[in-house]
């Protein structure tokens, strides 16, 4: 059994779907990981990339310095490589075709909605591309819980995609987003795309303490993470208590939603060509 996982950014399959990488491969699965947006940039920068590159306090590429973290973070749950890398880049270094920054303050989740459609296409065709080259049985991606504009398009790209290879999908909650009250809500599927509520699905503490070790190899981004003087560890827990009434799962956990239907498969497979 192989299983592609696709990630939006270099720390995002980790960050919500960390127990269940080593779940899989605990059980002998395959797992691909590719990640979306994970493209070395070409300065200039746009000015919240510059904000952001001062945070994470890395000198010279800082992709090239993400990548190395997330080859640490994953070969600590045993996921062995290849570990790919689609050729397009994160939103903080995207430009509109006017030649506005796609991301122009530093709320990622405040952006157009429907402007970006030929890169959700190119993203389709590279899904569509892996799929195929790895013979996946199924592919897991993000719910895109929150509205960031990377994990929307990622998602969109994922479900156009199987639109046309037929794989089973799953879609992860998206952490931390999924922990801030106000945007932690899914946004809009496609036409025709129907999945199922979270369900929360029980990770042993042993696999619970390799996540937390995987996440903390993501050393550029805990600055961020934790700018709100919680440690990772503590909002993780803190999440799995205050969504443990709804799901009736004791210890930790991650949420996921299967895909249960891509009527409008047509509109789909479109947007992957």
């Amino acid at each position: 059994m192989t299983t592609l996982v696709v990630s939006p950014h270099l720390d995002d399959a980790v960050l919500s779907y960390g127990g269940h990488l080593a779940q899989l491969v605990d059980a002998g699965e395959r797992v691909v990981v590719y990640t979306v947006f994970a493209a070395s940039p070409v300065p200039p920068y746009s000015p919240v990339a510059t904000t952001f590159h001062d945070q994470w306090a890395i000198v010279g590429d800082p992709v090239a310095a993400r990548r190395d973290e997330n080859v640490a973070a994953l070969s600590t749950l045993g996921v062995e490589p290849p570990y790919l890398c689609g050729p397009f880049l994160d939103a903080i270094y995207r430009r509109y075709p006017d030649g506005g920054w796609v991301i122009d303050d530093e709320n990622p989740m405040d952006h157009h909605a429907d402007d970006e459609d030929d890169l959700v296409a190119d993203i389709a065709a590279d899904i569509e591309r892996v799929i195929g080259a790895y013979s996946a049985d199924r592919v897991v991606t993000c719910a895109a819980v929150g509205n960031h504009v990377d994990h929307r398009r990622t998602r969109d790209a994922v479900l156009a995609a199987v639109a046309r290879t037929g794989s089973p999908l799953s879609l992860w909650d998206d952490f931390p987003y999924l922990a801030w009250p106000g945007v932690n809500v899914m946004p809009a599927l496609p036409a025709g795309v129907r999945v199922s509520e979270p369900v929360a699905v029980a990770v042993s503490d042993d696999d619970w303490a390799r996540k937390l070790r995987a996440v903390s190899a993501y050393a550029s981004q805990i600055a961020m993470l934790e700018s709100g003087g919680q440690t990772m560890s503590d909002q993780y827990a803190d999440d799995c208590a205050n969504r443990r009434a709804g799901h009736g799962v004791e210890g930790f956990y991650e949420t996921v939603r299967e895909v249960l239907a891509l009527t409008d498969a047509a509109a789909l497979r479109s947007a992957a060509q």
